[in-house]
C-alpha cells in the first residue's frame, strides 16, 4: 500500500479558531517566529512523507497473532484523506465564492488543519496559503506536501514544550520546529513512549531524525487544537456582524460529560496491544510499548467511500467506521403497548429511548451532520401501516422540512402523534434572516441543536440567555442546547426519550414494530445546497456522490411484536 493520496475528510473549516481548554498565551521561552526559508528543497527534510515511513511501520507482526500497521490505519482514516477529501474541497470552494474579499483568509485557516505540512512550508517560504489555486495543483512544489494532508511527520513533531524558535501551530502552545537542522545537529520526532540508543539509530540514519519522548500525543490538547473551531459570521448580503459561531466544540462537549478522565484517543485510537514493537525491524524489541491503533476511528464512513472512489482503495476504513459506529456509539431501548381507551381506535403506544455511549454530542463536529429515528409498523400480513423517518435513494428524510423547503428545519419533538413528524438530532444554523443555512460563514446563530447529550453533561448548566452574540473570551454556553429540547424533560444527559402515539385501524390485530436509529456525514439538504454552488471541486464530488449515493449508516435496530 502507498498512501499517495486523492483522498477526503471531515471537519470543516473557520474563519476564526480559539483553543478551548489550551488557548493561552505563548510561553515565555516559545519564539513564534517563522525562519527565513529561501528554498523548498528544505520541505523534504523538514516532512518527509508518509511514504517514508512504511518500510519500518507497517505489518507489524509481535508474534501473538495480532497485525498491525501503523500507516496503512492512518491512510484508511478520515484523517489521512484530510487534504484531498471532496467534500473539504467543494466546501471551501463554496466559501470562497460566497465571499471572494475573504477567500485567502478562509483558505488559510481551512489549510492549517487539513494540509499543514504544506501549509507550514507556504508560511517558511512566503507562499500563497490558497492552497486552491496553489499546493492542490499537480505539479506545485507543495503538492506531495499537499497530498500527504497531516501525517506521520507531522503529528509526531507537534511539541507543547517551550522551544525557542519554534513556530506556533495555529496560535497555540503547541509548536513545530521549522529550521532547518545545520551540520550535525539532529532534529526530533516525539511518541509517548522512551527509545533507547539503538531504537533511535534506524530513524536518525534513514530520515535524521532521533526521537524524544512526549506526553503530548496521548493528550487531548494535541486534538482540540483543531476540533475546537469558531467562525466569524456575515449576513446574507456579506457583512460582517461582529458575532461569532462555535462551529465544533468537541473538547467543551467533551469537559462538560463525565469522560473527562478519558482522552479523545482512548476512543479513537484504542489500544490493542499492551506491550509491542513499533518497529518491524531488528530493533523491534527496543521499542516495547503500550500500542495504540492509528485508525482514528470516528462516524464518518460515507466520507471514506467517497474518498475510496470507483476502486474502493478505503475500504478498510470503511468497515472499521462502520464497526465503531454501531457498537460505541448509542443503543435503543423499546417499550410498548396498544391503548384502546383512546376513544377513536387502538393507539399504539412506542417509547423510543436512546442511551449515549460516547464522550461529548452525537452527532459532534461539523454541522452537516446529523441522527434520526426511523419507526415502521407493519401489520400482519406484512404491509406497511405507519412510518416516520422513511428515506429515499438519494438520503431525503421524507418528512423532514429541512429536506422539502430551503430555510426549514424540523423541530425537536418530545411526543410524535402526527403524520410527517420525524426525530431528528442535529444542529441546525440561521443566517442573518432567521432562516436555516449551509453556509458556514453566514451562520449567525444556532435555531437548534438537539444532538444527542452525553452522560454527566448537565444542559441547564450549558445553557446561554439568548444564545446569541457570542464573546470570544466567554465559552460558558458554546455548547449549549437549543430549541425544543431545552424544555423536553426527557432530553437528558446521557440520551432522550421520544414518545409516539400512533394511531392504528380498528381491526388491527398484533403489529411488528421496527426502530432504526440512522446516521448521516452529510444531510441532503447541506449536499443539495453544496452541489449547487458550480465549480471543478463541485463537479467532483456529484461525480461521487452518483457512484455512492448519500444513503444513512445504521447505528441501531431494534424489533418488537405488539400483540392486541
Amino acid at each position: 500500500m502507498k498512501p499517495v493520496k486523492t483522498r477526503l475528510t471531515i471537519v470543516l473549516c473557520a474563519l476564526v479558531l480559539l483553543l478551548a481548554g489550551c488557548a493561552a498565551a505563548q510561553d515565555p521561552g516559545k519564539s513564534s517566529s517563522v525562519p527565513e526559508t529561501d528554498s523548498l528543497q528544505v520541505s523534504a527534510e523538514l516532512f518527509p512523507l508518509s511514504s517514508e515511513c512504511i518500510r519500518c511501520h507497517n505489518d507489524v507482526f509481535p508474534g501473538d497473532g495480532t497485525h498491525y500497521s501503523f500507516v496503512e490505519d492512518w491512510f484508511n482514516s478520515i484523517h489521512g484523506q484530510s487534504s484531498v477529501d471532496p467534500l473539504f474541497m467543494a466546501v471551501v470552494r463554496r466559501e470562497t465564492l460566497e465571499h471572494p474579499d475573504a477567500s485567502d483568509d478562509i483558505q488559510a485557516i481551512c489549510a492549517s488543519c487539513h494540509l499543514p505540512m504544506a501549509d507550514m512550508m507556504a508560511i517558511a517560504t512566503n507562499q500563497s496559503r490558497s492552497f486552491l489555486d496553489n499546493a492542490a495543483l499537480s505539479g506545485h512544489e507543495l503538492n506531495q506536501l499537499y497530498q500527504d494532508g497531516g501525517s506521520c511527520m507531522f503529528c509526531h513533531q507537534i511539541t507543547s514544550s517551550p522551544i525557542d524558535g519554534n513556530t506556533a501551530f495555529r496560535d497555540t502552545i503547541m509548536s513545530v520546529n521549522l529550521h532547518q537542522a545545520s551540520e550535525g545537529q539532529t532534529r526530533y520526532l516525539y511518541g509517548y513512549h522512551p527509545s533507547s540508543t539503538i531504537a533511535q539509530q534506524p530513524m536518525i540514519q534513514a530520515l535524521g531524525y532521533s526521537t524524544e519522548q512526549s506526553f503530548v500525543e496521548r493528550n487531548e490538547r494535541i486534538c482540540t487544537v483543531c476540533h475546537t473551531l469558531y467562525t466569524d459570521s456575515f449576513t446574507v448580503d456579506g457583512q460582517p456582524t461582529g458575532m461569532q459561531l462555535p462551529e465544533q466544540v468537541v473538547a467543551l462537549e467533551w469537559k462538560g460529560s463525565d469522560w473527562g478522565d478519558n482522552s479523545c484517543q482512548s476512543c479513537h485510537m484504542p489500544p490493542v496491544l499492551d506491550a509491542g514493537p513499533f518497529s518491524n525491524q531488528n530493533v523491534a524489541e527496543a521499542t516495547q510499548g503500550r500500542i495504540s491503533l492509528h485508525s482514528f476511528v470516528g462516524g464518518n464512513a460515507y466520507l471514506l467511500q467517497l474518498n475510496g472512489g470507483t476502486d474502493g482503495s478505503l475500504e478498510k476504513g470503511v468497515t472499521a467506521t462502520t464497526e465503531f459506529l454501531q457498537s460505541q456509539t448509542a443503543t435503543l431501548t423499546l417499550n410498548s403497548s396498544i391503548d384502546e381507551t383512546s376513544g377513536s381506535g387502538p393507539v399504539l403506544m412506542l417509547d423510543v429511548a436512546i442511551d449515549s455511549q460516547v464522550g461529548h454530542k452525537f452527532p459532534t463536529g461539523f454541522p452537516s451532520r446529523r441522527a434520526w429515528i426511523h419507526v415502521q409498523v407493519f401489520d400482519e400480513a406484512g404491509f406497511l401501516i405507519y412510518e416516520s423517518g422513511g428515506y429515499n435513494a438519494e438520503g431525503m428524510i421524507l418528512d423532514n422540512n429541512a429536506d422539502l423547503i430551503k430555510g426549514a428545519f424540523e423541530p425537536h419533538y418530545s411526543i410524535i402523534d402526527q403524520p410527517g413528524q420525524v426525530q431528528i438530532y442535529e444542529s441546525v444554523m440561521l443566517d442573518s434572516d432567521g432562516l436555516a443555512t449551509t453556509s458556514l460563514l453566514q451562520g449567525v446563530v444556532y435555531g437548534k441543536d438537539n444532538r444527542i447529550l452525553p452522560i454527566g453533561f448537565e444542559k441547564n448548566e450549558q445553557q446561554r440567555e439568548g444564545f446569541a452574540g457570542i464573546d470570544k473570551n466567554d465559552k460558558s454556553g458554546d455548547a449549549a442546547v437549543v430549541g425544543e429540547a431545552v424544555e423536553d424533560e426527557d432530553f437528558v444527559q446521557g440520551g432522550d426519550i421520544t414518545y409516539y402515539r400512533i394511531s392504528l385501524p380498528a381491526d388491527i390485530g398484533a403489529v411488528e414494530v421496527r426502530v432504526e436509529l440512522l446516521y448521516q456525514s452529510v444531510g441532503y439538504r447541506f449536499m443539495e445546497d453544496l452541489l449547487g454552488h458550480p465549480s471543478p471541486e463541485q463537479q467532483i464530488l456529484a461525480d461521487l456522490v452518483k457512484q455512492h449515493p448519500n444513503l444513512p449508516v445504521l447505528v441501531a435496530k431494534q424489533e418488537t411484536k405488539v400483540i392486541r
